[in-house]
Protein backbone atom coordinates (compact mmCIF):
# COMPACT_ATOMS: atom_id res chain seq x y z
CA UNK A 1 0.00 0.00 0.00
CA UNK A 2 1.11 3.35 -1.02
CA UNK A 3 0.13 6.86 -1.43
CA UNK A 4 -0.84 6.00 -5.20
CA UNK A 5 -2.65 3.52 -4.39
CA UNK A 6 -4.78 4.94 -2.02
CA UNK A 7 -5.44 8.01 -4.55
CA UNK A 8 -6.06 5.51 -6.96
CA UNK A 9 -9.07 3.97 -4.95
CA UNK A 10 -10.60 7.47 -3.64
CA UNK A 11 -10.45 9.64 -7.82
CA UNK A 12 -12.69 7.94 -9.84
CA UNK A 13 -14.83 7.57 -6.97
CA UNK A 14 -14.79 11.47 -5.66
CA UNK A 15 -18.14 12.05 -7.59
CA UNK A 16 -19.92 8.76 -5.96
CA UNK A 17 -18.91 10.00 -2.20
CA UNK A 18 -19.93 13.73 -2.97
CA UNK A 19 -23.40 12.36 -4.02
CA UNK A 20 -23.76 9.77 -1.51
CA UNK A 21 -23.34 12.13 1.33
CA UNK A 22 -25.47 14.53 -0.40
CA UNK A 23 -23.10 17.80 -1.33
CA UNK A 24 -23.21 20.23 -3.77
CA UNK A 25 -20.02 20.65 -5.54
CA UNK A 26 -19.73 23.90 -3.90
CA UNK A 27 -20.02 22.10 -0.41
CA UNK A 28 -17.30 19.30 -1.40
CA UNK A 29 -15.24 21.66 -2.64
CA UNK A 30 -14.97 24.06 0.52
CA UNK A 31 -15.06 21.10 2.93
CA UNK A 32 -11.79 19.56 0.77
CA UNK A 33 -10.63 23.41 0.39
CA UNK A 34 -10.15 23.53 -3.03
CA UNK A 35 -11.72 25.74 -5.38
CA UNK A 36 -15.15 23.91 -7.29
CA UNK A 37 -12.87 24.41 -10.50
CA UNK A 38 -10.61 22.18 -9.39
CA UNK A 39 -13.12 19.65 -8.30
CA UNK A 40 -15.07 19.54 -11.49
CA UNK A 41 -11.74 18.81 -13.37
CA UNK A 42 -10.58 16.28 -10.23
CA UNK A 43 -14.69 14.21 -10.95
CA UNK A 44 -14.33 14.53 -14.60
CA UNK A 45 -10.49 12.47 -14.39
CA UNK A 46 -8.96 15.87 -16.25
CA UNK A 47 -6.62 16.36 -12.80
CA UNK A 48 -4.72 14.03 -10.44
CA UNK A 49 -5.68 14.41 -7.39
CA UNK A 50 -3.21 15.18 -4.74
CA UNK A 51 -2.29 13.20 -1.51
CA UNK A 52 -3.57 15.95 0.73
CA UNK A 53 -6.84 16.03 -0.73
CA UNK A 54 -7.33 12.12 -0.79
CA UNK A 55 -5.94 12.12 2.82
CA UNK A 56 -8.29 14.61 3.24
CA UNK A 57 -11.33 12.28 1.56
CA UNK A 58 -10.22 9.49 3.77
CA UNK A 59 -10.45 11.28 7.07
CA UNK A 60 -13.64 13.60 6.55
CA UNK A 61 -15.30 10.88 4.98
CA UNK A 62 -14.49 7.79 6.51
CA UNK A 63 -18.20 7.05 7.18
CA UNK A 64 -19.31 6.53 3.46
CA UNK A 65 -20.39 3.20 2.50
CA UNK A 66 -18.79 4.11 -0.80
CA UNK A 67 -15.43 4.50 0.13
CA UNK A 68 -15.80 1.68 2.91
CA UNK A 69 -16.84 -0.54 0.00
CA UNK A 70 -13.46 -0.09 -1.47
CA UNK A 71 -10.99 0.63 2.04
CA UNK A 72 -12.13 -1.48 4.18
CA UNK A 73 -13.85 -1.26 7.31
CA UNK A 74 -11.12 2.20 8.25
CA UNK A 75 -10.06 4.79 5.18
CA UNK A 76 -7.75 6.51 7.87
CA UNK A 77 -5.88 3.53 8.77
CA UNK A 78 -5.08 2.54 5.36
CA UNK A 79 -4.21 5.84 4.63
CA UNK A 80 -2.05 6.00 7.57
CA UNK A 81 -0.78 2.76 6.28
CA UNK A 82 0.21 4.39 3.03
CA UNK A 83 2.96 6.34 4.91
CA UNK A 84 4.13 4.63 7.79
CA UNK A 85 5.58 1.49 7.51
CA UNK A 86 4.45 0.53 10.49
CA UNK A 87 2.35 1.81 13.55
CA UNK A 88 2.42 1.09 17.03
CA UNK A 89 -0.86 2.05 19.37
CA UNK A 90 0.16 3.74 22.56
CA UNK A 91 -1.23 2.76 25.70
CA UNK A 92 -1.91 5.78 27.87
CA UNK A 93 -2.13 4.63 31.96
CA UNK A 94 -5.33 6.00 32.98
CA UNK A 95 -4.03 8.27 35.82
CA UNK A 96 -2.63 10.10 32.84
CA UNK A 97 -5.95 9.35 30.62
CA UNK A 98 -7.60 12.23 29.77
CA UNK A 99 -11.57 11.92 29.42
CA UNK A 100 -12.59 14.05 26.63
CA UNK A 101 -16.38 13.21 26.90
CA UNK A 102 -19.13 14.38 29.70
CA UNK A 103 -22.07 11.63 29.25
CA UNK A 104 -25.19 13.81 28.70
CA UNK A 105 -27.53 11.15 28.76
CA UNK A 106 -27.90 7.28 28.89
CA UNK A 107 -30.41 5.01 27.95
CA UNK A 108 -29.72 1.10 27.94
CA UNK A 109 -26.94 0.47 25.92
CA UNK A 110 -26.95 3.96 24.46
CA UNK A 111 -25.56 7.02 25.49
CA UNK A 112 -25.24 10.97 24.42
CA UNK A 113 -21.98 12.19 25.23
CA UNK A 114 -20.51 15.81 24.39
CA UNK A 115 -16.69 16.14 23.53
CA UNK A 116 -15.64 18.63 26.66
CA UNK A 117 -13.14 21.01 24.46
CA UNK A 118 -15.15 20.61 21.20
CA UNK A 119 -18.42 21.27 22.31
CA UNK A 120 -19.76 18.68 20.06
CA UNK A 121 -21.90 15.24 20.55
CA UNK A 122 -21.86 11.70 19.84
CA UNK A 123 -24.25 8.68 20.18
CA UNK A 124 -22.52 5.94 21.19
CA UNK A 125 -23.80 2.06 20.89
CA UNK A 126 -23.27 -1.23 21.53
CA UNK A 127 -19.86 -2.13 22.35
CA UNK A 128 -18.50 1.97 22.37
CA UNK A 129 -19.34 2.26 18.33
CA UNK A 130 -20.05 5.55 17.67
CA UNK A 131 -23.37 6.08 15.38
CA UNK A 132 -24.47 9.48 15.48
CA UNK A 133 -22.19 12.93 15.61
CA UNK A 134 -23.00 16.79 15.14
CA UNK A 135 -22.68 20.00 16.40
CA UNK A 136 -26.04 20.78 17.20
CA UNK A 137 -27.52 19.92 20.95
CA UNK A 138 -31.31 19.94 19.55
CA UNK A 139 -30.30 17.30 16.89
CA UNK A 140 -28.34 15.83 18.72
CA UNK A 141 -31.29 15.14 21.32
CA UNK A 142 -33.91 14.22 18.72
CA UNK A 143 -31.02 11.80 17.04
CA UNK A 144 -30.54 10.11 20.69
CA UNK A 145 -34.75 10.13 21.48
CA UNK A 146 -35.09 8.08 17.87
CA UNK A 147 -32.83 5.94 18.75
CA UNK A 148 -34.78 5.55 22.42
CA UNK A 149 -37.78 4.82 20.13
CA UNK A 150 -36.35 2.11 18.44
CA UNK A 151 -35.52 -0.05 20.97
CA UNK A 152 -39.28 0.68 22.18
Amino acid sequence: MNKQTVIDLILPRLKLIRTEMNYTQDQMADILGISKKTLVQLEKGRQELSWTVAAAVCALFRESALLRSVMGDDPVELAEIAVHPEIHSREIGSAAAVNWWTEVGQWQQYRLQQHTAGGHYRIIGVDGKRLFITGDKEIALAEFKRYMDIVM
